[in-house]
């Protein structure tokens, strides 16, 4: 599992669990993806795949803007315990539910802020 927490300027408090079996090389896909997105290019070629999820706008953002950010692994989780493991830190920890805001194309990243994501 690993944690990422966004702050805004107004304070306002964005925090994400995620679960990987790839360890350290899906940590680095997130910092590949904001150099994606600082580039304007799509998430991934692939018809399908273009969109970005709302923790990379939120990480964009956050550098670009500076704003202040964690991100770091949290713990280790067997593959059989992890998706119980992710949910319940994400409801511990009182994270967002990236299942309440929609993907979004790369040539929007301009004029988006999070809250304009929500579905």
């Amino acid at each position: 599992l690993y944690y990422i927490e966004v702050k805004t300027p107004g304070g306002r408090l964005y925090r994400y669990v995620g679960k990987t079996k790839r360890g350290a090389s899906r940590l680095r896909e997130y910092r590949r993806n904001v150099e994606k997105i600082e580039r304007r290019e799509p998430r991934r070629r692939t018809n399908g795949q273009r969109l970005y999820r709302p923790i990379h706008l939120l990480l964009a953002k956050a550098i670009e803007l500076e704003w202040e950010y964690q991100f770091y692994p949290l713990e280790n989780v067997c593959d059989d315990e992890l998706l119980d493991a992710e949910k319940d830190r994400q409801r511990e920890l009182g994270c967002f539910r990236e299942g309440t805001y929609r993907t979004w194309d790369v040539a929007q990243y301009e004029e988006l802020e999070i809250e304009m994501l929500r579905k």
